[in-house]
């Protein structure tokens, strides 16, 4: 009888474990937004590829789709960071992992340090210009737009389309190392059509 306990016990400790680590990477894709953070990805991605052309690299798009990733990431938990009191007033955002208490501000911004640290290096192996645009999408996103939202929305939403539209000259510019027509070409459409 006190084996048949053992084993349970055992079962029951080895569930809870991997239970407790699908709940971390489930929380972690909440913190990064997964799916909005691949919507950015692909927008900086396919830019890339119409800058380059035919003359584009595999290893570049790894690269700028690693990099991007990161960026992105550390952005939206900042965000999540700043607006974890608002997120639990919302059913849509309730279950943020750290609007719930499931993961503490500082690991989240831990997280987002190291995120934005790797991804800004990443982007920078391109140009600096791509890393500085990076670092301009990540800042405008997370401390100018976030605060933003509580004032007024069209405020909000205007200053919010810069980063939502940046993704698309950081690809063009981590292929052609500077801003071109292409590029803001490529900004403009995508910040007319978030609105």
């Amino acid at each position: 009888m006190e084996q048949d306990q053992a084993r349970t016990t055992t079962a029951t400790t080895q569930v809870g474990v991997f239970d407790g680590m699908v709940q971390g990477i489930t929380d972690f894709g909440l913190l990064v937004k997964f799916k909005l953070t691949l919507l950015v990805l692909y927008s900086a991605l396919m830019s890339y590829a119409i800058a380059a052309g035919d003359r584009f690299s595999w290893y570049a798009m790894a690269l700028l789709g690693l990099g991007g990733f990161l960026v992105t990431g550390a952005a939206n938990a900042l965000n999540q960071v700043l607006e974890r009191d608002y997120d639990r007033e919302m059913p849509r955002t309730a279950n943020r992992p750290v609007a719930t208490g499931r993961m503490s501000v500082s690991t989240a911004v831990l997280y987002a340090g190291i995120m934005a640290l790797v991804g800004i290096s990443i982007l920078t192996l391109f140009n600096p210009l791509t890393g500085f645009l990076g670092m301009l999408s990540l800042i405008s996103y997370a401390f100018i737009y976030t605060p933003l939202k509580r004032s007024s929305a069209l405020v909000a939403v205007t200053v919010g389309a810069i980063p939502g539209a940046l993704p698309l000259i950081i690809g063009t510019v981590a292929y052609e190392g500077v801003i071109t027509y292409t590029g803001l070409t490529l900004f403009t459409l995508q910040f007319l059509w978030q609105f």
